[in-house]
């Protein structure tokens, strides 16, 4: 789930877009030299605010993204311009950065939202094999700090999510996910850069000759952690109805998780579970509260559920 940070910019307000949309208009045009439109495209309540820039026949042609915590934009703008280097990979082009005001300007994608797409089966798994490649190029990705060991890491997650479901969820099933954790899979364990928000909806989709071809959109929530983190939303959603889309990921990574991994992934989606049904239940949006005890249930069945 999304958290709030505290080292938000200070002086901003969490409603605040900041800077006026004249001000971002005059600095794309000058980047762009051309006549431009500013569109809001953001959600109203995202944590980033997102304008659309449209040409003059009302084209996206790239989108502007102002952040609102600095961390965010320094690794959404850096995991950005290192998937470009050598050669470009399926992401965003970052055209121009705004450090004062937190801002990306970024090539808009050519195609349309996944989920917005009539896709056949053959599609879906072509794009879950290029998801597969994509996280393949994530694992190259220098990570220059890894503070602190990603077993002691995950340790300290699990007090702080029982405390903050407590006030919902049935005390039972917290003790059974409190038994179930075990960090110990992680031990050796190093970060990698993931997109930690990987999945359909944030996919844009070209119908090419050769078949669909995927870009990956939102570094937003993008920083060094598991990679197994960038499974998870997959796995709890489209891998469960259709158990051929797990199977082309992992040809597009290369392999198979092994059996670590596997442990691995059974410990993070204990995690995840018990994260979005305490957010769900926190924020009273009833669809993220069963969605978690769905996830719950699942891991503590002890069933193979990885495709």
């Amino acid at each position: 789930m999304r958290s709030s940070d505290a080292r938000a910019l200070p002086g901003r307000a969490r409603g605040s877009a900041g800077p006026t949309t004249d001000h971002w208009s005059r600095w794309v045009a000058a980047h762009l030299h051309r006549a431009i439109r500013l569109v809001p495209a953001g959600h109203p309540d995202g944590e980033a605010c997102v304008w659309r820039v449209e040409g003059e026949r009302g084209e996206a042609i790239a989108y502007v993204k102002q952040h609102r915590v600095r961390d965010k934009w320094a690794r959404e703008r850096a995991i950005l311009a290192l998937l470009h280097a050598p050669t470009p990979a399926p992401v965003p082009e970052l055209l121009a950065s705004n450090d004062e005001g937190l801002a990306l300007l970024l090539r808009a994608c050519p195609g349309a939202l996944a989920t917005a797409c009539a896709l056949g089966p053959r599609d879906h798994e072509a794009l879950h094999e290029q998801a597969g490649h994509l996280r393949r190029r994530l694992d190259a990705v220098p990570v220059d700090d890894d503070p602190l060991p990603l077993c002691d890491a995950l340790a300290r997650r699990l007090p702080a999510w029982l405390e903050r479901a407590a006030p919902s969820l049935p005390a039972p099933l917290l003790r059974q996910v409190e038994a179930a954790f075990d960090p110990r899979p992680f031990e050796g364990a190093t970060r990698r850069w993931c997109h930690r928000d990987l999945g359909p909806h944030n996919w844009i989709v070209h119908h090419a000759a050769h078949g669909p071809r995927l870009h990956v959109i939102d570094f937003g929530q993008a920083r060094p952690d598991a990679w197994l983190v960038d499974v998870l939303k997959l796995w709890d959603d489209a891998w469960a109805r259709a158990p051929a889309l797990g199977h082309a990921f992992w040809r597009g990574y290369g392999r198979r998780p092994t059996a670590v991994e596997v442990q691995q992934l059974r410990q993070l989606a204990l995690l995840h579970g018990l994260a979005t049904a305490a957010w769900g239940d926190r924020h009273r949006h009833a669809g993220f509260s069963r969605h978690g005890r769905a996830v719950l249930a699942r891991v503590l069945a002890e069933q193979e559920w990885l495709p």
